[in-house]
């Protein structure tokens, strides 16, 4: 497998009230010759879909999730074979492109590829079945990943990592640690402990001697 990654099929998700952010963002892309789309972000005025009762008092998760939502629609209707999906506070690998999995890694007809993760996993340097991983900066879905999720919570939507979360279920989903994406850590738009969230992905790449300042 050879993922090809162009502005058709690569999204970063980018408040327009933000530049400083999208600005970082240009950057790494250029370092890494990828055109990505800016995805302007959904704000809680322009939700349009239902959420879990649960989550009515937090209207910036629910945003977070209505822009998810809407790409993975985007998907569906142009019927993408896959997409890279990206927020705007990810930090890549220097060697991300090369650790991408190849058709030995994973099966065919996989779902969603985490380059983000909220766990380390016990096996490190290798691709393996994801299970229980959370957060949504950047990861890969296939076509039948994104039919998949949206058929789950069709009429009634929940955050965007517990439906990346529940798709795992599914088998078909898979993960790399050292993380080949980290989120920046400096700030937050969705009112998540950011700081301690920073500080746990410090210490897990620290247990296995692997620098922060591998990411860009």
């Amino acid at each position: 497998m050879k993922f090809h990654f162009n502005k058709t099929n690569t999204f970063c998700i980018s408040l327009l009230s933000n530049p400083s952010r999208w600005s970082r963002m240009e950057k790494r892309f250029s370092h890494f010759g990828l055109n990505c789309e800016r995805f302007t972000a959904i704000t809680p005025g322009d939700i349009t879909d239902i959420f879990y009762h649960n989550l009515m008092d937090k209207p910036n998760v629910c945003a977070c999730a209505q822009s998810h939502i809407n790409i993975w629609r985007k998907i569906v209707k142009q019927n993408m074979p896959y997409a890279l999906i990206l927020e705007d506070d990810a930090m890549f690998d220097q060697n991300w492109l090369s650790k991408l999995p190849n058709e030995n890694d994973i099966d065919s007809n996989w779902d969603l590829i985490l380059l983000n993760a909220s766990e380390p996993t016990i096996t490190h340097h290798k691709w393996t079945k994801a299970n229980e991983q959370y957060l949504t900066g950047g990861y890969i879905i296939s076509l039948a990943g994104a039919e998949h999720i949206l058929k789950m919570f069709d009429g009634c939507y929940c955050s965007a990592d517990w439906m990346t979360s529940r798709l795992q279920t599914r088998n078909r989903s898979y993960v790399y640690f050292p993380w080949l994406i980290i989120q920046e850590g400096t700030e937050t738009t969705i009112g998540s402990n950011y700081q301690a969230d920073h500080e746990k992905v410090i210490r897990c790449l620290n247990e296995v001697q692997y620098s922060i300042h591998n990411y860009i």
